[in-house]
């Protein structure tokens, strides 16, 4: 018995309808891969080119950042745990622990940094390829401090408990103060426990490169038996 042709005609519109849509989901895939394979070029041809502004991420967490030269050279390190200096190709410590950033120069050598210590004191120092030799510093509940020194000589400005104070070093010793100041009763302390395990004439030259010589004479006394 033949088809009657009102349910043939029917049976071919539900079958074009079936092809309309499976030729439209084969476009949307065609489309996507597509899409995705000039996104992947056009990184990397941006990326050959030396183009950085490619994409940009909104955050960034690490614990260290290495910056080095077209040499391998580190230039700028970023980090939570820094590490210790090296001078003239010696180990130096710091003492204390460290976070920010250090800068070096062209040989590799720390030249200065940005960073805050364990004890919550942060610092902005400069070195020469020999040394540090500019401070200035914060403690964590008061006081700063600027020093500039060449050797023996320096000049300082601080403020702090005792007062706000400008200084000027020459030889390791203290030559102009003003306002001249005296060391603290905590000062003082420490200075004179330092006795107990130190040469007197280290203490006194610790001292006298902060305070004038009859201040730390005033705090440690002659020396002389009485």
């Amino acid at each position: 018995m033949r088809e009657p042709i009102e349910r043939r005609v029917e049976r071919l519109e539900k079958s074009n309808i079936r092809l309309r849509r499976v030729l439209a989901a084969q476009f949307l895939v065609g489309a996507a891969i597509l899409t995705a394979v000039f996104v992947v070029d056009s990184t990397s041809a941006a990326r050959a080119e030396g183009e950085t502004d490619v994409s940009a991420a909104e955050s960034l967490t690490v614990a260290e950042l290495i910056v080095v030269d077209e040499r391998g050279v580190e230039r700028v390190r970023i980090g939570s745990d820094l590490p210790d200096a090296v001078i003239d190709g010696k180990r130096v410590p710091r003492g204390t622990d460290v976070a920010g950033v250090m800068l070096y120069d062209t040989t590799g050598q720390e030249r200065g940094g940005y960073v805050t210590s364990t004890e919550g004191n942060i610092f902005l120092t400069l070195d020469t390829r020999q040394g540090q030799v500019a401070l200035l510093a914060a403690g964590p509940d008061g006081g700063s401090t600027v020093r500039l020194w060449h050797e023996d000589d320096a000049v300082e400005l601080r403020s702090d408990s005792g007062g706000s104070r400008l200084t000027a070093v020459a030889d390791g010793r203290v030559v102009f103060q003003r306002p001249r100041a005296t060391p603290s009763e905590e000062a003082c302390g420490q200075y004179r426990a330092a006795l107990e395990r130190l040469a007197r004439d280290r203490v006194v030259a610790a001292c006298q490169q902060r305070f004038t010589e009859e201040a730390c004479a005033s705090c440690l006394g002659s020396g002389e038996p009485g």
